[in-house]
């Protein structure tokens, strides 16, 4: 049994301020449950003054795969769009 890490960007919904990005984060903290295990949690710059919110997880490989974590990300306030951005194994 292995463990699948994955990269997620999280988008909002408009340019935002800090104040409201670290409300997501926040919210991603507190969604993200065992035995998902949550790793960095990064605010990227993209585009225009819109910022992102890169996400680190690591999944067992048993529970299923991305699907379920990037359905419960996408319900957060404020969250236009969630993408798995880059996925490995180790």
């Amino acid at each position: 049994m292995g463990e699948v890490v994955a990269l997620i960007r999280v988008m909002p919904s408009e340019v935002l301020e800090d104040e409201k990005l670290q409300g997501i984060i926040e919210d991603i903290k507190n969604v993200i449950k065992k035995p998902v295990k949550l790793g960095k949690i990064e605010i990227k710059d993209i585009a225009f003054g819109l910022k992102g919110v890169d996400v680190t997880i690591s999944v067992p490989d048993t529970e299923g795969g991305l699907e379920p974590i990037v359905d419960i990300l996408s319900k957060i306030k404020h969250v236009d769009s969630v993408e798995v951005v880059d996925v490995g194994r180790i």
